[in-house]
C-alpha cells in the first residue's frame, strides 16, 4: 500500500512524471547480454535518467506504475540495422521487490517501429523504436502497481545470442552511438515541499 500521508500527516504531492534511465550501445562494444535499467545512475545526466539513487526512491517517495516503454531512435545511415536486430532478439522483465510485474519480447516494450528510409544520397534516415507519448504496456486502473520507498525495482533488457553476420549488423558503427532509453509510467507521490 503507498503512503499517502507523511509520519506527522501532511498529505504527499501526486504528479504524473515518467521515470527514465537510458543506456548507451556504443560502437565495436557486443549489445548481447542484459542491460539493467534504473540500476546505475553514476554520471549520467538528465538528459539520461531522472533517478536520484539506484534502483529506488528515497524515503518519502513512492511510484503508482501505470505504464512502461521501451524507446530508441537511430539517425545514423551506417546503423539502419541495429535497432530492428534487437527490437526482434530481446526482451524486458520488470521486476519490483522479488517479484517479477512484466515480462515480454522487446517488441511489446516498444509497440512498434518506424523508419523513414533515404532513397537518395541527399536524403535521411530516421528510425524509431517506440511510440512518441504513449506507453505500449497499460496497467490501467486496479492493476497498476505500486513501488514502495526504498523498495527496489529494475528492467532488465536482455538480448539473446546472436550470429557473427547478425552481431556485426546490430552494433552501432564507429563514431556511433544509440542511446536506448526504459520509462515506467504513472504518478510519483512524493512530499509536499
Amino acid at each position: 500500500m503507498p503512503i499517502v500521508r507523511l509520519p506527522k500527516g501532511e498529505l504527499r504531492d501526486e504528479i504524473r512524471q515518467p521515470v527514465y534511465d537510458s543506456e548507451d550501445l556504443l560502437p565495436a562494444v557486443s549489445p548481447v547480454g542484459t542491460h539493467s535499467f534504473f540500476s546505475s545512475i553514476t554520471a549520467k545526466s538528465l538528459a539520461m535518467t531522472n533517478m536520484t539513487q539506484p534502483g529506488a526512491f528515497e524515503t518519502a517517495k513512492s511510484f503508482r506504475l501505470q505504464g512502461l516503454a521501451f524507446d530508441a531512435s537511430n539517425f545514423y545511415a551506417t546503423n539502419f540495422s541495429v535497432l530492428p536486430i534487437l527490437v526482434e532478439r530481446s526482451s524486458l522483465s520488470l521486476k519490483i521487490g522479488e517479484k517479477i510485474y512484466w515480462q515480454g519480447p522487446a517488441r511489446f516494450g516498444a509497440g512498434r517501429f518506424w523508419q523513414n528510409a533515404a532513397t537518395t544520397a541527399n536524403e535521411y534516415l530516421l528510425q524509431q523504436l517506440g511510440v512518441a507519448a504513449i506507453q505500449p504496456v497499460i496497467l490501467a486502473g486496479r492493476h497498476g502497481v505500486d513501488i514502495n520507498p526504498l523498495q527496489r525495482f529494475g528492467i532488465d533488457w536482455v538480448v539473446d545470442p546472436l550470429t557473427a553476420p547478425e552481431l556485426v549488423l546490430a552494433t552501432p558503427a564507429a563514431g556511433t552511438l544509440i542511446r536506448v532509453t526504459m520509462s515506467i509510467k504513472g504518478l510519483l507521490r512524493r512530499p509536499v515541499q
